[in-house]
């Protein structure tokens, strides 16, 4: 599944994209050394698939976009091992969010939070960053190795979000270095958005989490 030159793993890459298993005993290893070298990687994740780069790669979160056709006006969330990561990314966190994050988290909520952390992923250009602890035990163990992924939905902007490995890989082609499959994923409903950023939350997107059950944790109406 990977090739191996002078006892050092040689990253897989465009256009010979690969796939390997979510269970590969040499996972961690393959993805770091494909996303050092500041190529994608789809995975799979407790909503749908995603599409990774390394959150503090410009270049790479550029390519994630590019891959999607998407805007960088719609900066990818990132996502974190645990909350604990999660709080220190951002540059205030209101009391509302904790709760969330507390309540929901890990699970298929991403909370909008003020930030200052130019270097990742595309936070300079809106002054903001979504987060999200996936309710994905591998996937967790993942991003412990690797640090903060900014991932977004593994589909063209136009398309549906895939749920498949195969899904996503019609879609992406070899836009993408790497494809780990990990079966079918819960899907088709992404996580559901929450923008902390003023007052009282505001729900962006229903997703897997209604918006009875964001509110039911905050005890507020949204704006």
């Amino acid at each position: 599944m990977m090739v191996i030159m002078n006892n050092h793993l040689t990253p897989p890459g465009p256009p010979d994209s690969r796939v390997v298993t979510m269970d590969d005993a040499q996972l961690f290893d393959v993805v770091e050394s494909v996303l050092v070298a500041g190529q994608c990687v789809v995975v799979p994740t407790d909503t749908v698939y995603g599409i990774a780069a390394l959150a503090d790669d410009r270049q790479a979160v550029a390519r994630l976009q590019q891959a999607k056709a998407r805007s960088d006006a719609f900066p990818p969330p990132v996502l974190v091992a645990d909350a604990a990561d999660a709080w220190l990314t951002a540059s205030s966190t209101p009391a509302y969010a904790r709760a969330l994050g507390e309540a929901l988290w890990p699970g298929a909520l991403t909370l909008i939070l003020p930030s200052v952390r130019e270097e990742l992923s595309l936070v300079g250009a809106v002054g903001s960053i979504g987060l999200r602890v996936p309710d994905h035990g591998q996937l967790r163990a993942l991003l412990r190795h690797t640090g903060p992924l900014a991932v977004s939905s593994a589909n063209r902007q136009d398309q549906a979000p895939a749920t498949t490995m195969e899904e996503a890989r019609a879609q992406l082609g070899d836009a993408v270095a790497l494809y780990v499959d990990g079966g079918q994923t819960p899907g088709p409903l992404a996580s559901t958005v929450v923008d902390c950023c003023g007052a009282k939350p505001v729900v962006r997107r229903v997703g897997r989490l209604t918006r009875d059950q964001i509110m039911s944790v905050v005890g507020v109406a949204d704006a």
